[in-house]
């Protein structure tokens, strides 16, 4: 009879073990490890259950430094986001657009698209803003928006071919330029993939190879 006694005892111990909860600077721990301060790992870490977030709101990401620390990465102190965005305002413009803009942003940690741009009067704000084709026909191209890789900085360029901008009535007039930028900080969310080139033979229909990792 003791000897079962023991062997039940024994059993008991062994559980309340496994289902301890551990701290560190901390006497009262609230989960499984609860460390109350700052954790460095010196090689990987492991998250082999991470589970479903119920909660997004508020979440932050955790990134590692260039001395091995791991820390929470915070956008109010940070000095960019992995997305940002920004609107690139360029006044007071030549009516033949922009040709090329330096927008100073560096190239090696940077993808910079155009997602949108409208043109404004500079006299009056006006919205009435059109493009005449200077071959003397009333053929008018397409617009032409896009951000470009410079020597070492992202640029700009916003025009129309053979064309220029006017109003009614007035060929001679400057126009604010307003596009908006979205810029991907890279090695964080955006991952820069080698251009994808397809050869269409003049067809009307291509199909292109998938991107490796894809």
């Amino acid at each position: 009879m003791h000897y079962k006694i023991y062997i039940l005892v024994t059993c008991m111990c062994a559980a309340l073990t496994v289902s301890a909860q551990v701290g560190v600077n901390t006497t009262n721990p609230n989960t499984d490890l609860d460390v109350n301060g700052f954790t460095i790992i010196e090689k990987k870490l492991y998250l082999e259950d991470p589970g479903e977030s119920t909660q997004i709101r508020g979440s932050q990401l955790l990134i590692q430094r260039t001395d091995n620390s791991i820390v929470q990465y915070n956008l109010d102190v940070s000095k960019y986001g992995p997305i940002n965005y920004a609107e690139l305002v360029l006044k007071a413009t030549n009516k033949s657009g922009v040709e090329d803009f330096d927008t100073k942003i560096p190239i090696d940690p940077y993808n910079v698209t155009l997602q949108g741009y409208y043109f404004l009067d500079n006299n009056n704000n006006g919205t009435s803003v059109i493009t005449q084709s200077t071959n003397g026909d009333d053929k008018i191209e397409g617009f032409q928006a896009y951000a470009y890789k410079g020597s070492t900085t992202w640029h700009i360029k916003v025009f129309v071919n053979n064309s220029i901008f006017r109003v009614a009535g007035n060929d001679d007039i400057k126009v604010d330029i307003y596009i908006n930028l979205i810029i991907f900080r890279k090695g964080l969310l955006a991952k820069e993939m080698n251009a994808i080139e397809v050869d269409l033979d003049e067809e009307v229909k291509g199909t292109a190879a998938l991107p490796a990792g894809f």
